[in-house]
């Protein structure tokens, strides 16, 4: 699955996507399907985990169903909203009804699909939010006066030299730009790289090291006993 424009190919494989969905069968068979072709998906079975699950991961894009025990799917898109514009949403319910879709749409969904839906209906779904993406982030992003972020082919441009990130790399990169400025703990770091708790210190500073070389030495920082935090012009 891919997004093809100018000439390059963006696709999911580094994408994480939350999908909140109560009946197990369900959400055990489309995670499987969606598996397949992204990064990371997981599968929150009520609103209060999906709310739990968001704040934890902080995945690439939501996926909700409107009637969930707990929190229905809007109003934890309600609470998301709060702090997060721009993280793009697909709203999935058995209601047709007026009333659900301008309740979503007043929530800055990407799209709203009618259960049941198809893989080919998913699919195109996640291309949406995946152009929603790439228009609010820009093809690329200037990391520095000297350093730019290509979004579309993973790499660096620093001072005219391109460098190609590796897949932790740009999982890390990718994490920090995301959150920028915020500081990203050495756990969430973690797991979203490694996706384990157990990361020797040895890997943790490799991985900082050759980013740095990468990126520019000045631009990955660090909160002692924190995290880090990307300085961003």
């Amino acid at each position: 699955m891919y997004l093809k424009g100018k000439g390059k190919k963006l696709d999911l494989k580094n994408i994480s996507i939350l999908y909140a969905e109560d009946e197990k069968g369900v959400r055990e068979s489309v995670s499987s399907v969606m598996e397949l072709y992204v990064d990371k998906v997981f599968g929150a079975s009520d609103g209060q985990e999906a709310l739990e699950y968001y704040n934890l991961y902080k995945p690439d894009i939501l996926l909700l169903d409107i009637c969930m025990p707990k929190k229905d799917g809007l109003e934890v898109l309600r609470e998301i909203r709060k702090t997060d514009m721009h993280t793009p949403v697909i709203i999935m319910t058995a209601h047709t009804e007026k009333y659900y879709l301008l309740q979503a749409v007043e929530l800055y969904i990407t799209k709203y699909l009618i259960k049941p839906f198809n893989k080919k209906t998913l699919f195109d779904a996640l291309n949406e939010c995946l152009h929603v993406m790439v228009k609010d982030l820009g093809e690329k992003i200037e990391l520095s006066e000297q350093s730019t972020y290509d979004f579309v082919n993973k790499t660096i441009i620093l001072k005219d030299k391109v460098t190609k990130l590796n897949k932790k790399e740009i999982s890390l990169l990718e994490l920090l730009i995301k959150r920028a400025p915020n500081v990203i703990t050495y756990e969430e770091i973690e797991y979203h790289v490694w996706d384990s708790f157990d990361v020797s210190k040895e890997a943790f500073k490799s991985l900082l090291k050759d980013l740095r070389k990468k990126v520019g030495s000045d631009i990955v920082c660090n909160r002692q006993e924190v995290g880090y935090f990307l300085q961003i012009k």
